[in-house]
């Protein structure tokens, strides 16, 4: 059995303002830094083995906090960084609905857009999923790891392992800031449970912000 703590990071001045961040690489503002030491207080009673984040700046701080108390160093996975969301990086859902009507209602329904640099759910799915598996596929038995991303990468990355299709299937609801899942293995299909989703301390600043990066 193996333990997968899926932690987003905490929050940044875009999570506060609702912007998208995607890749745009924005550092932790200072109730992030706080709600990083908040939980990492929770995390660290969970017994973690084993660190790793995504490489943008906001997770590898929040990640950097639990190292402290844990002994254990910081371990970074490119394929955990946040999905990218193209052009639209910077602006407010509210500016992109009144620009682009049609388009916005095709991303709120899960449809991709390739026109303006959006990666795709199912590709973003695919690309933390698998990452995520192999983590806990070189794991000891009764490890606990600890994986320090986004919020579309978290969600869909847990979507992926839980066999659902991340353009269908929307029954995860997005982290909030530093919130954190626990997924566990088990011998059943998908070979995947959630134990806990959205736990820990949160500040939500939009009711899309748990799902902007």
């Amino acid at each position: 059995m193996t333990d997968l703590i899926l932690w987003r990071h905490g929050q940044t001045d875009y999570n506060l303002q609702g912007r998208i961040q995607g890749r745009v690489d924005i550092p932790l503002n200072d109730t992030g830094r706080e709600q990083a030491r908040r939980a990492a207080d929770c995390i660290a009673a969970l017994g973690p083995t084993r660190i790793v984040s995504s490489p943008l700046l906001r997770a590898r701080a929040t990640a950097e906090v639990l190292a402290s108390p844990t002994g254990l160093s910081v371990e970074i996975v490119p394929e955990l960084a946040e999905k990218s969301f193209g052009q639209w990086e910077g602006l407010k859902a509210a500016d992109i609905e009144k620009q682009w009507p049609d388009h916005y209602a095709t991303w709120r329904a899960g449809g991709d857009l390739p026109q303006f640099g959006i990666e795709g759910r199912r590709q973003t799915a695919q690309r933390v999923g698998e990452a995520l598996r192999a983590i806990a596929a070189d794991a000891g038995k009764d490890d606990v790891i600890v994986a320090v991303s986004h919020g579309a990468a978290t969600n869909l990355g847990a979507t992926h392992l839980l066999g659902m299709d991340p353009q269908q299937w929307f029954g995860l609801r997005g982290m909030s800031n530093c919130c954190y899942a626990l997924m566990r293995t088990n011998k059943r299909p998908p070979s995947w449970s959630v134990v806990k989703w959205n736990a820990g301390p949160s500040v939500d600043p939009s009711p899309l912000g748990r799902i902007l990066g």
